[in-house]
């Protein structure tokens, strides 16, 4: 089992051990907190001198977005030319494939389509059987969507700990599978309501604005009857906890663990 360090800024090297084998660095949910090139080079030269292997990962990008990775991109190819991209948007998987071609491309978790919300519990057993099949199945079971993936390169899918849980059987045996580890992402949006959440002239605005990235500062805990426990809203995200290791993990249908230590934003 391969077990990955998940860090989105550079100080949490600190989490690493020898029981991990990769390195998984960067932002998935917010193209204004990617790592610049002065943070991305001293994470590669330590994952270098720990001799793991390393994982980019990227998030949902507007064109600034795309801008900002091609300033990261060509010294990743030319440092790390086995190193993983981790893409959670189809126009960064375009521009790896198109572009930097020695990368390897991953599938994001944002891009699985799983569905993910808590008040999934309230029904899951109340459901028919066939309908519970489709909430703990993955797209990976429809060879029409496996199939494009490894035509374009990719053969490996992120996945979070699903509170439904997860059933790989039906997955294609072809695409590796890796579980992220407790924090599950539930919704994110380019719509912050922590930006300028400090700031009493901001309080009437919501939308995409600028901001002081003030998801580095604060972190909301939110809760209702209906979720069945409570959320973690950072940025413009939602989480939940999820530390039970599910069957899938035992019965060998993932092959990667990757550890979150932190709220990864």
């Amino acid at each position: 089992m391969d077990q990955a360090l998940f860090i989105s800024k550079r100080e949490n090297l600190s989490y690493f051990t020898p029981d991990f084998t990769r390195i998984y660095f960067g932002q998935e949910f917010c193209e204004r907190l990617m790592p610049g090139a002065k943070d991305l080079a001293e994470v590669l030269a330590f994952a270098d001198e720990q001799g793991v292997g390393f994982s980019l990962v990227t998030p949902y990008v507007t064109n600034k977005g795309l801008d900002a990775l091609e300033k990261l991109l060509p010294m990743l190819a030319e440092r790390r030319p086995d190193a993983e991209v981790v893409c959670n948007d189809w126009g960064v998987l375009h521009l790896l494939r198109s572009d930097y071609p020695v990368l390897v491309p991953v599938l994001g978790r944002l891009l699985n389509k799983n569905k993910r919300g808590p008040r999934i519990m309230n029904i899951i057993d109340k459901v028919p059987p066939e309908t519970r099949d489709y909430f703990v199945g993955t797209n990976l079971d429809v060879p029409a969507a496996a199939g494009f993936l490894k035509k374009r390169g990719v053969y490996r899918v992120e996945f979070d700990n699903l509170l439904q849980g997860l059933d790989l059987d039906k997955a294609d045996p072809e695409i590796h599978k890796s579980l992220y580890l407790p924090f599950a992402f539930v919704s994110t949006t380019r719509f912050c309501l922590t930006a300028n959440c400090d700031s009493a002239e901001g309080a009437d605005y919501v939308g995409i604005m600028p901001c002081g990235r003030e998801c580095k500062e604060y972190t909301f805990g939110m809760a209702n009857p209906v979720m069945g426990m409570p959320l973690i809203r950072k940025g413009n995200t939602l989480f939940f906890i999820n530390e039970t290791i599910p069957e899938v993990v035992n019965k060998g249908g993932v092959d990667r663990v990757v550890i979150q230590p932190e709220i990864p934003i």
